[in-house]
């Protein structure tokens, strides 16, 4: 969900010059796409070779050369699509050219079962007006603060969530509750689709339906007397996402559930201190955490973020949220 703020986006006002460029050709993009690589963030960029079936990938081709490419993600059996990056080459802006590759790749959406899509950036995202006024020229919704990142080496996360009083007492005996690998058996499996099924989860995709391979070491199912109910999913990142010129390992926490009957237990906090203790034990006290909660549906989350976490942060971010619903037709 936080893609389209690691994006290189395209800056500066379109206009209707594009009807000047008849050689400019948006084409859907399938098996090898590889030329189109650079117009993506590098975490992404491998979907393009090949292009998977859950991405949605629209290219823009001008003069017959690769300027440009919308991309995103429409996981099997959901109906919103995601909108990753959206790029044009620098010398092929200020021609209307953004506008007709976004309205592609959601024609294209639309096409393979979305009735509606949505994209999330930070708030600090470089090249966000351009981009917020490209989303505006198509359809899209104003944005709104949907979620906060908080971002720490967690080696201090570690000290400090322990030392929290009344946590370190529920971490040294968690009583019924454990943190067991992400092995799931079919009554597992069926657990995670009725918790799905919760209103408040229909942000989630679960263990199952994440497009970002799982850091196993460090996602976890939380269970109450060896009963499934609730889960933490991590993913690794090749670069820090508190200083550019680091190459080290950094670990997103991607989407954290706990079923509602025991969200007043504390169980949750003792899940995150569980796995930022493995990811300081096997990646070193200076490794970096990235924790995202969402405002929609982890408002008690947020809170906490802010209360408890943000303090021992080195960085905390607001995330920003656009959606367009494809029932309207495209302006």
């Amino acid at each position: 969900m936080l893609a389209a703020a690691e994006a290189q986006l395209p800056a500066g006002r379109e206009t209707d010059r594009a009807a000047t460029y008849p050689r400019a050709s948006f084409p859907v993009l399938r098996g090898n796409a590889g030329l189109f690589a650079s117009f993506t963030f590098g975490r992404v960029g491998s979907w393009l070779e090949p292009v998977p079936d859950h991405v949605i990938a629209v290219g823009l081709i001008s003069g017959a050369r690769p300027v440009g490419l919308a991309l995103g993600t429409l996981l099997p059996g959901r109906t919103r699509a995601e909108l990753l990056s959206v790029a044009v080459a620098s010398t092929e802006r200020r021609r209307g050219l953004g506008g007709r590759l976004l309205k592609a790749w959601l024609t294209e959406a639309g096409e393979r079962g979305a009735d509606a899509c949505r994209a999330t950036y930070t708030e600090s995202m470089p090249g966000r007006a351009a981009f917020e006024a490209l989303l505006a020229g198509t359809g899209w919704t104003k944005p709104q603060a949907s979620g906060l990142v908080v971002i720490g080496r967690v080696g201090k996360m570690v000290d400090e969530v322990g030392s929290w009083p009344g946590v370190s007492d529920r971490l040294a005996t968690p009583r019924s509750y454990s943190f067991d690998p992400l092995d799931l058996s079919l009554a597992d499996v069926q657990a995670v689709e009725r918790y799905l099924a919760d209103p408040e989860a229909a942000d989630m995709s679960g263990p199952f339906r994440l497009t970002d391979p799982l850091a196993r070491d460090f996602s976890i199912a939380i269970r109450r007397d060896g009963q499934l109910v609730g889960w933490l999913l991590a993913a690794e990142t090749r670069r820090s996402v508190l200083d550019a010129n680091s190459d080290g390992t950094a670990i997103r926490y991607l989407e954290a559930y706990l079923d509602p009957a025991y969200r007043q237990s504390g169980i949750m906090v003792g899940a995150y201190y569980h796995c930022y203790s493995r990811q300081m034990a096997l990646l070193g006290r200076e490794s970096v955490a990235v924790y995202y909660t969402s405002h929609e549906s982890r408002p008690r989350m947020v809170a906490l973020s802010l209360r408890r976490f943000a303090p021992i942060a080195e960085r905390v971010e607001t995330i920003v949220s656009v959606s367009h619903r494809l029932r309207v037709p495209i302006p």
